[in-house]
């Protein structure tokens, strides 16, 4: 386990110091989060302008800015040292429920050389995906240690409690491993035990403070994002519980397995790829032969270890299947899969297993695929113009060679405030410190603008007050149409430049933000324009 961590390390290493992963505005949110905290700023309960998902990445990121300065490469070594803990959790935890040494083994490789998803999602700091894969792996092993091995040691209850409740206020994903851990309790379920089940949730309420806290205060905002999603966006035609798994099956358990990039909605092709899929469908296929050669045995033959295993793989399948199609946590393109993603790894690493039936280097050959494969696309991804990127919208990717540009253009035309959209705004300003700063009053996409994206007021605040400002787009010609009918329209003379995918509009012969132009308003572009 140390040898496969160590190299795990030095191969996140390489992707943090070669800027393999793209930088976005939700990640310098983080970043910005942390900063403001090492500056004495009250700790925010949450991620900025949103009622879920706790501020532990931006506290941990804060620990490291002091430690090494502030710079995305910090941000995403802390994330590290999580991932490797993380990855430390899902071999205990595969090791406990399988109780093999190979199994583990192989769970441990898959998860330490991961798809690119796993790769993305564990090496960006966007709001806890790390912690919940962490706490996820810590609340399995304790939730089967206290029920199936009856382990039940009052610290084990506290432990329990304490990860659920953590884990619980730092992102509500975590939710699939405290209902897998809710059906283990029912189902040895004993009244003789009360005194841990009283301390697992003291020792809930304990850890989840924060997010009680912030609940009593704010008329019960996190639930609402739970039963409702994010408020402030434009309004969207509701995704039926039918369509919601039709995307889990057909984009986001491909993404999960490496069968396609999280961020392309179409299938990665080349022959690896064809052949890992190839290993899958032989394995499901055993599987599914294997249940149903043990459905006609009957109840003759107790279920061993790995059967039980199996189980519990199907279980957790099959609650994150329900939570995902009833809540809101129900987005195919990847972070919300990542709950599943070690118990996934498990049941594939199950799945290895059984084929060493047909001889132990066909198990060994068919792992050495999953893994070469899922290298492979890992740093295919690396090497194209943005890298591995969180963002979906293609004309939003912006190689950080730009931002540099930008910012020097800034400087040296004296420009400190302005106004950009949110996915430009934010990470902008972290990269220059807070030196510059946006107003994100600029639409990002036809849906007009979104309340929402103003996840800082205070930065709203400052541009107000400035008496000079820029205007940055990004790549967004229907926007730039619109913004120059109307500053003519104003008799506003202005200059722009052009960087990379930017356009800088400055130089204004009267001070004008987009609010003085209608620009503001949450109705689509396409209206807008129609009133020109």
């Amino acid at each position: 386990m140390v040898l496969i961590l160590l190299v795990t390390a030095l191969f996140r290493a390489w992707l943090i110091a070669t800027d393999s992963v793209s930088f976005d505005s939700d990640e310098a949110v983080i970043g910005l989060m942390a900063r403001h905290i090492n500056q004495g700023h009250t700790i925010p309960t949450f991620f900025y302008g949103q009622d879920y998902m706790g501020s532990l990445d931006a506290i941990l990121a804060a620990g490291g800015f002091r430690a090494f300065g502030e710079s995305i490469e910090t941000l995403r070594a802390v994330q590290m040292i999580l991932y490797l803990l993380s990855l430390a959790a899902a071999y205990r935890l595969a090791r406990t429920i399988t109780r093999s040494d190979r199994i583990a083994g192989m769970t441990l490789l898959l998860l330490a050389i991961p798809t690119a998803l796993g790769a993305l999602y564990t090496t960006i700091a966007i709001g806890g995906y790390n912690e919940t894969v962490l706490f996820g792996s810590l609340i399995l092993l304790l939730s089967w240690q206290v029920t199936v091995e009856g382990r039940r040691e009052l610290w084990h209850w506290a432990a329990l409690g304490l990860a659920a409740g953590v884990g619980w206020w730092t992102n509500g994903a975590i939710v699939t491993a405290c209902a897998v851990a809710g059906l283990l309790g029912l189902r040895y379920f004993s009244p003789r035990h009360w005194r841990g089940y009283a301390l697992a949730g003291i020792a809930f309420l304990v850890g989840s403070a924060p997010w009680w806290a912030h609940n009593l205060r704010h008329d019960w905002a996190a639930l609402g994002f739970l039963t409702g999603g994010f408020k402030g966006m434009p309004e969207a035609a509701w995704i039926s519980p039918g369509e919601r798994l039709a995307g889990l099956l057909v984009l986001g358990l491909p993404a999960l397995y490496g069968l396609r990039f999280p961020w392309e909605a179409r299938f990665a092709i080349p022959v690896g790829v064809a052949t890992a899929a190839l290993v899958y469908l032989i394995l499901v296929t055993d599987l599914l032969a294997d249940g149903y050669a043990r459905l006609r045995r009957g109840r003759a033959h107790p279920p061993g270890a790995h059967v039980l295993a199996r189980r519990w793989v199907w279980l957790v399948l099959g609650v994150f299947t329900a939570v995902f199609t009833l809540s809101s946590f129900s987005d195919s393109t990847g972070r919300y899969l990542m709950p599943l993603w070690v118990p996934v790894a498990i049941g594939v690493a199950l799945g290895l297993d059984r084929l060493r039936r047909a001889g132990r280097w066909a198990a060994a050959a068919a792992l050495g695929v999953l893994l070469a494969v899922q290298a492979g696309t890992v740093i295919r991804a690396a090497h194209t113009g943005t890298g591995l990127t969180p963002q979906l919208v293609e004309r939003l990717r912006t190689p950080q060679t730009y931002d540099a540009a930008l910012l020097d253009f800034l400087t040296d035309q004296g420009y400190t405030r302005g106004y950009a959209s949110y996915w430009t705004s934010f990470r902008v300003m972290f990269r220059a410190h807070e030196r510059v700063i946006l107003d994100t009053a600029l639409p990002h996409d036809d849906k007009g603008y979104i309340e929402g994206d103003n996840r800082y007021p205070p930065y709203s605040r400052t541009v107000v007050e400035a008496p000079r400002v820029v205007w940055i787009t990004q790549n967004f010609p229907a926007l730039d149409a619109l913004i120059m009918r109307r500053l003519d329209r104003a008799a506003i003379t202005y200059r722009t430049r052009e960087i990379g995918p930017y356009r800088i509009y400055y130089a204004f012969s009267r001070r004008v933000g987009p609010a003085d132009l209608g620009l503001t308003s949450p109705r689509p572009l396409g209206e807008l324009a129609a009133e020109e």
